[in-house]
């Protein structure tokens, strides 16, 4: 299973590589591009504020089988989980391609029954029941996009997100580990308390007659702890996403892709997302639907029962 997982991970990694290679001016056929959409049809570029609402729910039972000095007796035990998280994330031209970057993540925790797992090599391990409402982790950053190509945009940039709980109680902690895998170890730095995290990020928007659009990014995320004992944290991300609109704003895609905790025993966790969205090129209100499916072992296959499919919706306004 590991030479399978490493395997996929590579070819994610190969193709946000290969790629930018296949970019080209749209055909003569096209509509050309113009001056006002040359710049502004990539994600990375000009302003934008939304919400990115993540809610993924879990359950599953397992017998316990009890040593007594009778008899042996097993009990079935049930475990559930469920984990909302509405994150508001601008991001806001500056001058130039520099852009600011800011997420503010709000976040409801529902657990019950015995919960494991893994926090990027740290077990984390709670019974019994527990809920809570908090605010995650605020994250802000810059980051520069710019045209390489009128089809081909790249962008790079990096960002710090602060600990609001440096040290969380039992209850917290258990509520925010009930949103910890939803996006399948992306984006951890939201609802991982107790460290400050450091990222770095690149990658590359490409479309074809602005009727298919490739996107492609590597991020390298450090969590630094802030509680004694604890054990800093590395992750790698690796994110590909294509989206076909013949119809103008409204299209239909697929994203593909490969967390890598360097810290952990799980060295790669898969996942896949079909969507639909709603996406203008240069300005106006977008909308986007998906499911994330975790793909492989620890935190799938997704559709199987108490492993991590989580419904994903993105709203807002850009400009």
């Amino acid at each position: 299973m590991s030479t399978t997982k490493a395997s996929l991970g590579t070819l994610f990694l190969m193709l946000s590589l290969a790629t930018p290679a296949l970019a080209q001016e749209p055909p003569p056929s096209r509509q050309p591009i113009t001056d006002k959409t040359k710049e502004r049809w990539a994600k990375s570029q000009g302003g934008r504020f939304g919400f990115e609402v993540d809610v993924l729910s879990s359950s599953y039972q397992e017998q316990i089988v009890e040593a007594r000095p009778g008899p042996d007796e097993a009990r079935l035990v049930e475990s559930d989980r469920l984990g909302i998280a509405i994150t508001a994330a601008a991001q806001y031209k500056i001058v130039a391609g520099l852009h600011l970057d800011a997420e503010i993540p709000f976040v409801y925790g529902d657990v019950s029954g015995r919960q494991d797992t893994d926090l990027f090599g740290k077990p984390f391990w709670s019974e019994g029941e527990h809920s809570h409402f908090f605010f995650g982790n605020p994250t802000f950053g810059l980051h520069y996009a710019g045209n390489a190509l009128p089809n081909l945009a790249l962008f790079g940039g990096m960002s710090l997100t602060i600990p609001l709980h440096p040290h969380p109680g039992s209850r917290l902690e258990a509520a925010a580990v009930a949103n910890f895998p939803a996006r399948a170890y992306f984006d951890a730095q939201r609802v991982l308390l107790g460290h400050w995290a450091l990222r770095a990020r690149v990658g590359t928007e490409i479309h074809f007659g602005k009727v298919l659009f490739l996107t492609h990014d590597v991020a390298t995320q450090i969590f630094l702890p802030t509680r004694e004992g604890d054990f800093t944290k590395t992750v790698i991300e690796q994110g590909n996403e294509i989206a076909f609109r013949p119809f103008g704003n409204f299209g239909i895609g697929l994203r593909l892709q490969a967390a890598f905790p360097l810290s952990s025993s799980n060295s790669a966790q898969l996942a896949a997302e079909p969507f639909i969205d709603w996406e203008p090129l240069v300005k106006g209100s977008f909308t986007r639907v998906g499911a994330l499916v975790a793909l492989d072992d620890d935190l799938g296959f997704g559709l199987d029962q108490g492993k991590v499919a989580t419904i994903r919706v993105a709203l807002g306004s850009k400009w």
